[in-house]
């Protein structure tokens, strides 16, 4: 399974939590953009499985580009790095139906906690 990563950010930031995908999934290729164009050309053309968009593009919000993911392809799963608390991103992406948030620094431990989430939700083993 492919997963897109939208940032514009150094990918060294998100080593470990990459390294948690890695582990808990197995068979997950991370590939990384950090623009916009790239996303929506992607998920028109070959859909990867998930795409992660990073609050820091220089598009705009990552809410934004949600939006208009939507309009391209309704079936693709997003899921956002976002400084918003749980309520105020609840609240936001109302609608949208995000995957799942994960903090601006995710982590190792956010990196297994998501794979269980997508093995979940793919039908997987429950872990």
């Amino acid at each position: 399974m492919q997963i897109l990563m939208a940032t514009n950010r150094s990918e060294d930031i998100f080593a470990r939590f990459c390294e948690a995908l890695r582990q808990e999934m197995g068979n997950v290729e991370l590939l990384f953009t950090n623009n916009w164009t790239n996303v929506l050309a992607a998920v028109k053309v070959m859909p990867p499985g998930f795409v992660i968009l990073d609050q820091d593009l220089p598009e705009g919000e990552p809410l934004d580009l949600v939006r208009k993911l939507m309009s391209v392809n309704a079936a693709v799963n997003c899921i956002v790095i976002t400084d918003l608390d749980e309520e105020s991103f609840h609240e936001a992406g109302e609608g949208l139906g995000i995957f799942a948030p994960l903090p601006v620094e995710p982590s190792f431990a956010d990196g297994e906690d998501l794979a269980r989430r997508i093995q979940r939700f793919l039908g997987g083993p429950r872990a």
